[in-house]
């Protein structure tokens, strides 16, 4: 759905405070300074913990941010905000698991793809639910809002749909009993998964209606050509030299496969 970089507008509010005329500019910042943004929700790839912003994203994005000379103020704007605070410019970049298609390649710049996943469906024990295809038999299920489990959704059942539930709050429903289903990115439902035990999750995989997608940083269109360039050679190094897997390992307790690596180094 769920699962580089979003820098938020922290001055903004005590600079219109002192000043007038303010607008939607981004907050004043020092040369070698972005301003990333992020929606600090999705454990492990970013959430809030003791006041900060952690998470698989956020140390990525710092790493490949300090390899290309720069530092970043990083903030939490919200899932749908850090789209427009990417589209006004009051960003420099996003990063928050950020599926890459058609449609937002249309309004956005996009990094190479930074993360493999794809689509599965979480159930409570007992619900009888074993493909996507028993998604369609009257089961309501919980997405999150303008997400890519929403758009592999509306796939299979149709847009703007009733049994689709777009939330933020898709896990307490889930477990509330309040949705049969919820469906996100595969990484994102095992972290659900492990932080609930008590709740009996099962995850359900359907390849065949679920196909791979690809996380990607996002940056204005018209302007972000430069800041993209210096990032993807960071990520690429990144790859290559062993500390994109030692990233991954630390917040996804497993080792990344030589298929996604591979994949990921090429792309």
């Amino acid at each position: 759905m769920k699962k580089i970089i979003i820098i938020g507008a922290t001055l903004l509010a005590a600079g219109c405070f002192l000043m007038t005329g303010c607008g939607g500019d981004a907050p004043k910042q020092t040369k070698n300074e972005i301003h990333v943004v992020t929606h600090a929700n999705w454990n492990p790839f970013e959430y809030i913990e003791n006041g900060k912003i952690v998470g698989f994203d956020v140390d990525l994005a710092r790493e490949a941010v300090k390899r290309a000379g720069l530092t970043m103020d990083l903030t939490d704007a919200g899932w749908e905000a850090l789209f427009e605070q990417i589209r006004s410019h009051q960003a420099d970049m996003a990063i928050s698991g950020v599926t890459i298609t058609k449609d937002r390649e249309a309004s956005y710049l996009f990094s190479a793809p930074y993360f493999l996943s794809r689509q599965a469906i979480l159930v409570r024990e007992g619900v009888d639910i074993h493909s996507a295809k028993d998604l369609m038999d009257g089961k309501e299920i919980a997405v999150q809002n303008g997400s890519t489990g929403q758009e592999a959704l509306e796939k299979l059942l149709g847009k703007n749909h009733p049994s689709i539930k777009k939330t933020p709050m898709s896990i307490q429903m889930l477990i509330g009993g309040q949705v049969d289903a919820l469906v996100g990115d595969e990484t994102s439902v095992k972290s659900i998964q492990a932080q609930y035990p008590e709740a009996y999750l099962s995850i359900v995989y359907d390849d065949e209606a679920f196909t791979p997608e690809f996380f990607g940083i996002l940056y204005p269109k018209d302007t972000g050509a430069e800041l993209k360039s210096k990032i993807d050679k960071a990520l690429k190094d990144m790859i290559a030299d062993g500390t994109y897997g030692k990233i991954y390992e630390k917040w996804f307790k497993t080792k990344v496969d030589e298929e996604t690596l591979e994949k990921l180094g090429n792309r």
